[in-house]
């Protein structure tokens, strides 16, 4: 298992970023008795797993138990930094949107032995970040095949349950985004509903979130949509706030669902 921070020039950010990437090794620890000292060599599935609003790429590692998990089923995990982007291409060109769904991708891939399959490749997030895999998990349709969206932010044309004209930071992101303070305004490709309606290949969808989150409502308006719909996901909801201890635990039951480990 190696734990790594590495960094390169993005052409999409026109700057250097920095990500940090659990890559499990090849061979099982010498120290281990109960399994093989050599796998199979092949490619790793890969996960590419989001922070939330003033995280940054080594929240996962800091705060939940994500190398453990990452070591228990051989999962490659890629986690960026995303700023406070909400995963998106901006009006001033920082393409945060085709940075997370095209350029990491093709440069994880070169640097690491991960696989190139759809069917391997997964996006996660929390809160900001579970907008964000599923912006880019359903626009990228034909990248990844599995999102896992945690205590998520639903961004929508027709939305129901946020103020925009507040004066907050959140909502200052967002009227630079649209340039607008309504989010009627908001482009179709950042309409959370929109790009399900439109995905072709739709990838298996995780929702979880706390009962007493702060973003529960939307949450469970976007699984009831789903099942109206009759769009296949899967959908946890438990006690629980807008914490660390609720993500780390939901990971306990996301990763095996995205390995279809029962």
């Amino acid at each position: 298992m190696a734990v790594i921070t590495a960094s390169f020039i993005s052409e999409e950010l026109m700057r250097k970023v920095t990500f940090s990437a659990i890559i499990p090794s090849q061979t099982k620890s010498f120290y281990d008795p109960e399994t093989k000292v050599e796998q199979e060599s092949k490619p790793l599935k890969t996960l590419y797993l989001l922070h939330g609003w003033n995280g940054d790429h080594e929240d996962w590692i800091q705060k939940t138990s994500i190398i453990e998990l990452a070591d228990q089923y051989n999962l490659a995990i890629i986690m960026p930094s995303g700023e406070n982007s909400f995963y998106v291409d901006h009006p001033s060109e920082d393409n945060y949107g085709k940075f997370i769904g095209e350029e990491l991708v093709k440069e994880t891939r070169h640097l690491f032995p991960l696989s190139h399959k759809r069917e391997d490749t997964f996006i996660g997030g929390l809160s900001m970040g579970g907008y964000g895999a599923l912006r880019n998990g359903f626009y990228y349709d034909e990248t990844f095949s599995k999102i896992l969206a945690l205590s998520s932010r639903i961004l929508q044309r027709e939305e129901p349950f946020h103020d925009l004209t507040e004066d907050n930071p959140i909502n200052k992101r967002f009227w630079h985004l649209l340039s607008s303070q309504s989010f009627k305004d908001l482009k179709a490709d950042m309409d959370v509903y929109h790009l399900i309606g439109q995905s072709k290949t739709k990838p298996e969808l995780f929702l979880t979130c706390g009962t007493e989150d702060h973003l529960y409502e939307e949450n469970r308006a976007l699984h009831q949509w789903l099942k109206k719909k009759e769009i296949p996901h899967q959908y946890i909801e438990k006690p629980g706030g807008h914490t660390w201890p609720f993500w780390a635990d939901a990971m306990v039951d996301a990763i095996p669902w995205l390995l279809d480990i029962n």
